[in-house]
């Protein structure tokens, strides 16, 4: 009996204890109920490069408890991805939101199959305590430019070839034909009819615009209805973004080397109606703006053209910039002759063409000005010296060419004493005056004029302007042979130095007297 009232006993108190703990542990439960997210969307999808494509989900609150929920996203971070909203809350006013994430495929994918982590962080107001769930979004990437049209030809038309050839492979085929054809059609047509238009304007410059665009045009259709062609067959992902990269790459380099030519051309054609190569925009601008646009296309160029094909340039200028500065401090010589040379092309002291006459004494004909050095003829010694222009611009400088290329020059003589030097005068006058390249203008006649009364004879000196600066070693060996004839012709005496000697008799009898003396002892 005791028994049986123990074990009564123990049910009763058992069955109060679950009937409690249920009483009073229900409402707990019900503020413990963790939030929900609802998958709304498809979460693995084919996506074409360059193209965007968003995934959604919708997330309740799902109990009393309201929540702050942030959001973050792990795996497409080079595929330039957003979530909105990342930060929010989930109330009553609120109870429910739709979070997406939108991922850009880019024109070259690292890879074709890319998944992303979707961490959803949920926290109870006035707690510390988290709740995460995390969800995945896959982007599976099919295909590139022409992918969807594998079959179709020119990217238009059905392909209309019989079996087999209704095929990628035979879209393929007749797609590099077709573009082969367009090709050297155009070609031919620019050939024909638009040279034929551009030779009858006065100018020639469309002319050598047609000239330079002609072939790399030809080229730029037939690489492109390769590539166009190529992408009818079924290469792998990977090939394909290879393929795209590599003439990508090739079209910018022609197009950088179009640019080049005709920016070179452009500055021809407007040098010429300047003046041509002897007006300030020729001579002095035109290398110049030359030298700087070489730099800028074909740098800068190189580096848009590797950036459009996909090669991170980033790190490139970087280092770069800090080559550059050891650069700088390691070829001071060579910036120092760089801007010597911008110098002296700005400053133009001499043209090309110019003789100048250096401190070495030698006379130079300027054959070029570059960046780096400049190329000087030796006239006499018929040399090339090539002088870095950091020297020439530090160097004194006599352009004997300018303001123009006549140059004056003197010829000195002189005539013994006694002689008529009115008659001296006239004939050096006449023989000044018969040498064709002198000058008898009234402002560039000859003078003749004395100079001096030297000690072996009387100086005189003849002024006279020479046409042409190169002329002037001719003219004076002319002049003097001239002037030699004559003056034998009219016993005209050319004194050599000569010095009269005058002896005191009493003092050189005194200084024999005492030498023969000497002698005795």
């Amino acid at each position: 009996m005791r028994k049986q009232f123990n074990k009564s006993f123990i049910k009763i108190i058992f069955s109060v204890l679950i009937i409690g703990f249920f009483i009073f542990s229900t409402p707990t439960w019900a503020d413990t109920t963790e939030p929900v997210i609802g998958d709304d969307d498809t979460y693995e999808k084919n996506v074409s490069t360059q193209n965007s494509v968003c995934f959604n989900w919708t997330l309740y609150k799902n109990s009393d408890t309201n929540y702050i929920v942030t959001v973050k996203v792990k795996g497409f971070e080079s595929w330039d991805q957003k979530i909105s909203p990342c930060y929010f809350f989930l109330d009553d006013s609120n109870p429910n939101e739709i979070v997406g994430l939108k991922a850009s495929v880019p024109q070259y994918p690292e890879m074709v199959k890319k998944t992303a982590i979707v961490t959803f962080t949920f926290r109870p107001l006035n707690s510390t305590d988290t709740i995460t769930i995390t969800k995945n979004a896959t982007i599976i990437v099919d295909s590139l430019l022409f992918g969807d049209e594998e079959n179709n030809i020119l990217g238009i038309f059905e392909n209309p070839l019989p079996k087999p050839l209704n095929s990628p492979i035979g879209a393929f085929i007749l797609n590099v034909l077709l573009w082969i054809f367009i090709a050297f059609a155009l070609y031919y047509f620019i050939k024909i009819i638009l040279i034929g238009i551009a030779r009858k304007t006065k100018t020639l410059f469309d002319d050598r615009l047609i000239e330079i665009v002609r072939r790399p045009f030809l080229f730029i259709i037939v690489l492109y209805g390769a590539i166009q062609s190529v992408f009818k067959l079924h290469f792998t992902l990977g090939l394909q973004i290879y393929i795209l990269q590599i003439s990508i790459f090739v079209f910018f380099i022609i197009g950088i080397y179009i640019i080049y030519r005709v920016y070179n051309e452009s500055l021809e054609a407007w040098a010429q109606k300047k003046g041509g190569n002897e007006s300030m925009f020729g001579a002095v601008l035109k290398p110049i703006l030359k030298k700087i646009g070489v730099s800028i296309i074909l740098v800068g160029g190189f580096i848009v053209a590797l950036n459009a094909s996909g090669i991170q340039v980033t790190a490139l200028l970087a280092g770069a910039g800090i080559m550059g500065i050891v650069i700088a401090f390691a070829a001071q010589d060579t910036l120092s002759n760089f801007f010597s040379g911008i110098h002296l092309l700005l400053d133009r002291p001499f043209k090309i063409g110019d003789v100048i006459y250096m401190e070495e004494g030698k006379y130079w004909r300027v054959v070029n000005v570059g960046m780096r050095s400049t190329r000087l003829y030796s006239i006499f010694d018929n040399e090339l010296v090539i002088m870095p222009n950091n020297s020439v611009a530090n160097s004194k400088i006599i352009n004997i060419v300018k303001p123009d290329a006549k140059i004056r020059k003197k010829i000195k003589v002189s005539v013994a004493y006694g002689t008529d030097l009115k008659k001296v005068s006239k004939i050096l006058l006449e023989i000044a005056k018969k040498h064709p390249n002198v000058l008898k203008e009234e402002e560039f006649e000859p003078l003749i004029r004395i100079t001096d009364f030297g000690e072996s004879g009387i100086e005189f000196s003849i002024n006279l302007w020479i046409d042409e600066v190169m002329n002037q070693w001719v003219v004076l060996s002319d002049v003097r042979l001239e002037i030699d004839e004559r003056f034998k012709k009219e016993k005209i005496t050319i004194p050599f130095p000569q010095r009269t000697v005058w002896i005191n008799q009493k003092n050189q009898s005194t200084i024999l007297t005492n030498e023969e003396e000497n002698k005795k002892k």
